[in-house]
């Protein structure tokens, strides 16, 4: 008896969310696109099952990559209209923005002043 079986990759796209807060850029209540990312069990090049999914979206503005909790990519692959919370995501790739804590102006991450007012970093 001759059985085939593997392991495969995929992606799904669960389609724009709103997110409450990207940290990078400090934008509020923009949308942007949620991947899935798994792995399926085949069998005779039937896909049977998923397991290890991980959830991710990226900063509509500046392109970095925010992985969410399991939990929480669970609860918005359940419900699309949902909102994702910004508690729930942690980056994983991109620029490191930093921004000026007297007027709030990004900066270059090596500045010692900020530009716009000139406040010590």
């Amino acid at each position: 008896m001759f059985f085939i079986i593997g392991i495969t990759s995929g992606i799904a796209e669960l389609g724009f969310r709103s997110c409450g807060y990207f940290p990078c850029c400090s934008l509020r209540g923009k949308t942007a696109l949620v991947t899935c990312v798994y792995k399926q069990f085949t069998f005779f090049f039937i896909p049977l099952f998923r397991f290890g999914k991980r959830y991710f979206i990226s900063c509509p503005d500046c392109g970095a990559v925010y992985e969410i909790h399991r939990e929480e990519g669970k609860r918005i692959e359940r419900s699309p209209g949902s909102e994702i919370n910004p508690d729930q995501i942690f980056r994983v790739a991109g620029r490191a923005a930093r921004f000026c804590p007297n007027c709030g102006a990004q900066v270059n991450p090596d500045s010692r002043f900020c530009p716009n007012c000139g406040a010590r970093l």
